[in-house]
Formats: structure tokens, C-alpha cells, sequence
């Protein structure tokens, strides 16, 4: 099955946007007539059958909706330091919304090697991946922010940070999330979390986690603790 992504949706019709439109008909060669599946990002599945097709844009009309298609069972925050080759940030990306993710937030920390990201790459990547794995629920990538902010913000349910320093009060990942319980979950850069932003974790409650026994780079950190929260709402 071949999915299509448009946020053009009314109670009747789809437009297919330029980049989707051509992919569909020039490139699969679909028709007038023919039926194909659309998500939107928000949950839904749609299948419709393409009734114009322009230049730029393609006309489908609702057939069937699926909701809830590939939404995963629970609710994760994936706070991670973008990495200096910014191609393992992305590829942390695509993985982790494969696997399932709700907000991916980009951080700037104070051994941060990388503090500039392109929102809209980022947005595109999201969209591949998630037509890919068969969801139809499209992650939000927040705008980059201070690990001082994520830190002395209030969310709801179990907040973790992953470090590298030795302390006595880290537990496993795997130990500390709860089915039904939202996870923010979060992921330093590769020279880690400084002193002082470990302090400001432990002062405002947040859990100390590891993730097994080897040093992990930036994005396989973040992809393992993702696969975490997946394998755990699995069982």
C-alpha cells in the first residue's frame, strides 16, 4: 500500500499538494478512476478516489475513512541535543517515528556542538518516515530550546534524563516507564549533559536513567531509549 500525506482535507475532498500530486500520478502512474490512501497527520486514514488531476494539485474525493490508523498506544517526548553531522539527528528522526513518537524537541546544551536545525527537513523526514511505517499520526518537531527550559518545565508523568556521569541514582529506562503514563525522555549531546544541567535535573525530580552498560553516541541513545518506551508498551 502506497499512502499519500495532505493537510487539504474538507468533509468530501482531498487536494494532493504539488510534491504528493506528481509522486502519485507521473511517478505511480495513478489515474483518474483510481482509489488510493491519504493520511493527514492527525490520525486518519482516507481512502479516495482521484476525480481531477492538474498540473499542480490532484482532486480526490472521500470514499472511507480509517481513524486511528498506526497510532501507537501511548504518549512520548523525545528531548535530544541535534548532533555536529546533523545526518544522525535526522536519521534519530525517521527511526524514532517508525517506531512511534508524539513531540521530538531539539535542545541546546551547554556542550551542544550543533544549535541551528531546519525546521522544514525535519518536517519532511517526519512525513517520509510516517508514510512509510503506515501511521497516520505525524509527530510535532518543536522549535530548538534551552536544556535549562525543558528542565524547569512541568510535564505530565515520568520525565527521565539519560546521562553519562556516574551516580548512584540512575535505574533503567526500561524500569521506570508505565503503560497508560506519558514519558519525556531526555538525550544529551555527544560531550553530555554539563554538571550543572545534571544538578538542575536532580533539583526539579527528574529521573536518572541508563540505558544498558555501553557508552552510546547522541542518536543511538535516542533511538534506543525510543525503542524502549516501543518494547515496553508491547508486552
Amino acid at each position: 500500500m502506497q499512502l499519500f500525506y495532505s493537510e487539504y482535507i474538507t468533509p468530501t475532498t482531498i487536494l494532493l499538494p504539488e510534491e504528493e500530486s506528481v509522486h502519485c500520478t507521473k511517478v505511480l502512474r495513478r489515474n483518474i478512476g483510481h482509489t488510493i490512501q491519504i493520511i493527514d497527520g492527525k490520525g486518519t486514514m482516507y481512502d479516495a478516489e482521484i476525480m481531477e488531476i492538474h498540473k499542480k494539485q490532484t482532486i480526490c474525493s472521500i470514499k472511507t475513512l480509517h481513524n486511528n490508523f498506526g497510532v501507537h498506544p501511548y504518549f512520548l517526548r523525545m528531548c535530544v541535543a541535534p548532533t555536529k553531522n546533523i545526518d544522525r539527528f535526522e536519521f534519530f528522526i525517521e527511526k524514532a517515528v517508525e517506531m512511534g513518537v508524539n513531540e521530538i524537541i531539539p535542545i541546546q546544551c551547554e556542550n551542544s556542538e550543533r544549535i541551528i536545525v531546519k525546521p522544514e527537513r525535519l518536517e519532511r523526514i517526519c512525513i517520509s518516515a510516517m508514510k512509510q511505517s503506515y501511521k497516520a499520526q505525524k509527530p510535532i518537531i518543536a522549535p530548538i530550546q534551552t536544556c535549562s527550559k525543558i528542565l524547569l518545565s512541568k510535564y505530565e508523568g515520568v520525565c527521565c534524563i539519560a546521562h553519562c556521569s556516574n551516580s548512584e541514582h540512575k535505574k533503567n529506562l526500561f524500569s521506570q516507564i508505565t503503560k497508560g503514563i506519558p514519558t519525556t525522555i531526555l538525550i544529551g549531546p555527544e560531550g553530555d549533559f554539563s554538571k550543572q544541567e545534571i544538578q538542575l535535573a536532580q533539583q526539579h525530580n527528574w529521573i536518572e536513567v541508563h540505558l544498558g552498560t555501553s557508552r552510546l553516541r547522541t542518536e543511538t541513545a535516542a533511538i534506543a531509549a525510543v525503542h524502549t518506551v516501543y518494547v515496553k508498551h508491547s508486552e
